[in-house]
């Protein structure tokens, strides 16, 4: 081996690795020496523990390929080993010659490990160092964060303690914005600012448990009483020249409280915090202003309205006759009778356009100057109306003036009082002399429908008011009911004198019981209908007893169908009239029921039609047995023998009553029917001159009935067997006479 030629490094690898025992098989060792002994020199009698030794290390090297192949082969291990050994020297002298031809890669790797091991080192060691660091500043970490700790328990502490120091350093001290503020401003927004940070330091001062036993409320309070008391003397002085501003004639209250005292609302608002005293002076100033000025105002108007006022009906506006009403609930009135009876007024019981009060409710009120100028006047309920529209309308805006202003609604009230005491003083004035049952009932209807708009404005000071008002009322409009009542019943005298006209009762009656079955439509009011009750049994019990004072009893009943026709064609207009005012839509033939004007309405009207068929009834028969007597009579009388006889309708007629009888009657008829028609007509027209349109219907009616008796007869005939076929044939046709009923229909 060429060794002169290798590195001393290399040398020095190879040293180590020759002095390192030369490899051997641990087989081999077995086999060839160690514990194994040669085959030999083994005793098989002796030695134990080497057969023991053999069996273990073949009992370990078992699964072993060389071992294997040697028992495999039975050759001598010697010489097998020998072998093997040859080849392991071959095997390390060809190992020997790649290491030195690699000498150089080894060599660079080995200096290459040594610097690695050199940087692996310092990295060690920098890394010792690093974790010696990490070590220091966890310790200071962990000081730190119980200093910061430390310092928030501190910070902590030091804030509250400025919180409540500060602030009731803040809500003590006087800043001299604020004094001079206070002391030397004028009254205007920032002044009101200066007052609300006042009544912060003063509401703190007299509430705050530690401020009170301070020693800095004692150097203080005299400054801050000082500061209170100019306030409340500055805002005094204001508000009381602001007051007595609304004194002035033509001021426009509403403009100064919006645009000047509400402006300054945060004034009252600390005197009553602050100022008790003055603010009771300020309160009471302005309720006396106020009520001075407002019922001043409604006085004006009050007296101003009251010349536009024209009289719809007095006290001598009665359904009856006023010349026999004198006592009883007449008495009260008695004054002005005579003069109302000469005045004899046609129109105090119409309602015409008078319920159209009710379609402008919340219209504005009127201008006394302006309808005087133009030269209107108007029924007292239009003026109540308009009083009352302004009374709601000056209320409303005071109200919320006074809840807005002094928060308390005990304001209003007071100074409204005066006000309402003006109001109401007229209207008792006015219902003393107040008879007119249409104005009364418009009041009440007036009155309830503007509690109703108050209601829906949320505005409740008015209710007692409006319910003061109601109660005046109603017994009013009782009374005046009693009073028609009265003169209705005591009509006990009155006389036709065969006069078959509309009597004045009637039309009156007629007129008022239309309006007040209007107004009472939508309300029903129990107590208004038994009043009109009472006056419906009293007008017809009237209505009967004048007819009695007729010469003949046809021209009674010819009276009353007259005046019953009239209340009904009075009640069906105001049917028409009732849907229009409420929008109720009106039957397809353009006629109204007594559906639009309520229960009583219904009642009314089907009181008034079965009385007056009662009597349409009685005249038709009284005037077809005048013109067509045998007809009449023969039908009848026939007619109650067959029932009598209990007689089939096709049994033969009864003894008297056969074709021979009922010839006569037959012939009579055909021979004059057309002329009794005629006249029948030319009398019952001239009968009912008074209404032409009764007239027609009382004729129908009665043409109506005399065709019925005709038939009836015709009917009777049938029974009579060949006999009364005869005469049937011979009469006259049911068609021809229905003709002529058209024809007088049409005429």
């Amino acid at each position: 081996m060429q060794t002169a030629q290798m590195s001393p490094a290399l040398q020095s690898f190879l040293q180590q690795e020759t002095e390192a025992p030369e490899p051997s098989s641990a087989l081999e060792e077995a086999l060839t020496g160690g514990t194994l002994a040669p085959l030999g020199d083994l005793d098989i009698t002796t030695g134990d523990s080497g057969l023991q030794g053999l069996e273990a290390a073949l009992e370990r090297f078992a699964d072993h390929d060389v071992l294997r192949a040697v028992l495999d082969l039975g050759s001598d291990p010697r010489e097998y080993g020998r072998q093997y050994e040859a080849q392991l020297r071959s095997a390390e002298l060809e190992s020997i010659q790649d290491y030195i031809a690699e000498s150089d890669n080894l060599v660079a790797l080995h200096g290459q490990i040594s610097s690695c091991d050199t940087i692996l080192a310092s990295m060690e060691d920098m890394l010792g160092k690093f974790q010696g660091d990490l070590g220091n500043i966890s310790t200071e970490i962990r000081a730190l964060q119980e200093q910061s700790q430390s310092m928030s328990v501190k910070l902590k502490n030091r804030r509250a303690a400025e919180g409540r120091l500060g602030g009731f350093i803040e809500a003590l001290a006087l800043p001299p914005a604020l004094v001079e503020g206070i002391m030397q401003s004028d009254v205007n927004e920032t002044f009101q600012e200066n007052l609300l940070l006042l009544h912060k330091k003063l509401d703190y001062a007299e509430k705050d448990d530690v401020a009170l036993t301070s020693a800095a409320l004692r150097d203080v309070a005299p400054e801050l009483d000082a500061l209170r008391s100019k306030a409340v003397a500055k805002a005094r002085d204001f508000l009381m020249a602001r007051i007595y501003a609304l004194r002035k004639p033509k001021t426009n209250i509403q403009i100064l409280q919006q645009n000047v005292l509400l402006r300054g609302k945060y004034l009252v608002t600390f005197l009553r915090l602050h100022g008790r005293e003055v603010f009771t002076e300020i309160r009471a100033a302005y309720v006396d202003t106020l009520s001075r000025v407002l019922s001043s105002h409604f006085r004006a108007y009050l007296a101003a309205i009251e010349r536009l006022q024209v009289p719809a009906a007095g006290p001598g506006d009665v359904v009856g006759s006023a010349e026999v009403a004198t006592g009883g609930m007449m008495a009260m009135f008695a004054k002005g009778l005579a003069a109302a009876a000469v005045r004899d007024r046609s129109d105090a019981f119409q309602l015409g356009e008078r319920a159209a009060v009710l379609s402008h409710l919340d219209q504005a009120a009127i201008i006394p100057h302006v309808a005087t100028a133009e030269g209107h006047k108007f029924p007292y309920e239009v003026l109540f109306r308009s009083l009352n529209k302004l009374l709601m309308d000056t209320a409303t805006s005071e109200y919320l003036f006074c809840l807005d202003f002094f928060q308390d609604q005990g304001v209003f009230s007071e100074l409204f009082a005066a006000t309402l005491s003006v109001v109401e003083g007229s209207l008792n004035t006015q219902l003393l002399e107040m008879s007119d049952l249409i104005c009364l009932l418009l009041m009440i209807r007036i009155n309830y429908h503007h509690q109703l708009i108050m209601t829906k404005r949320r505005i409740p000071c008015l209710d007692d008011y409006f319910d003061r008002v109601t109660l005046m009322v109603w017994p009013r409009l009782k009374a005046a009911f009693d009073l028609q009542l009265s003169s209705i019943k005591q009509c006990g005298n009155t006389s036709i004198h065969d006069s078959v006209q509309v009597h004045p009762i009637t039309q009156r009656y007629a007129q008022l019981t239309s309006a007040m079955l209007i107004l009472n439509a939508d309300y029903q009011d129990g107590q208004l209908d038994g009043s009109m009750e009472r006056m419906r049994y009293a007008a017809m019990d009237l209505m009967i007893r004048m007819s009695r004072s007729a010469s003949r009893k046809r021209i009674g009943t010819v009276f009353l169908i007259t005046n019953f026709d009239h209340v009904l064609t009075g009640l069906r207009e105001a049917g028409v009239k009732a849907s229009q005012l409420t929008g109720a839509t009106q039957s397809s033939s353009g006629t109204a029921t007594g559906s639009n004007l309520g229960q009583m309405g219904t009642d009314t009207m089907k009181e008034f039609e079965d009385q007056l068929s009662t009597c349409t009834n009685i005249y038709v028969e009284e005037v077809l047995s005048e013109h067509f007597s045998g007809l009449l009579t023969f039908t009848k009388r026939a007619e109650a023998a067959n029932k009598a006889r209990g007689d089939r309708a096709d049994a033969p007629p009864a003894p008297g009553f056969g074709a021979a009888e009922a010839g006569p009657v037959v012939r009579d008829f055909t021979a004059r029917w057309a002329s009794a028609l005629e006249q029948l007509h030319r009398d019952t027209l001239r009968e009912f001159k008074a209404s032409q349109t009764c007239g027609r219907e009382v004729l129908k009616a009665a043409m109506t009935q005399l065709l019925l008796y005709y038939t009836r007869l015709l009917d009777l005939l049938k029974r009579c067997g060949p006999e009364g076929a005869s005469l049937f044939r011979d009469a006259v046709t049911v068609p021809s006479i229905m003709y002529e009923i058209k024809r007088y229909n049409r005429s």
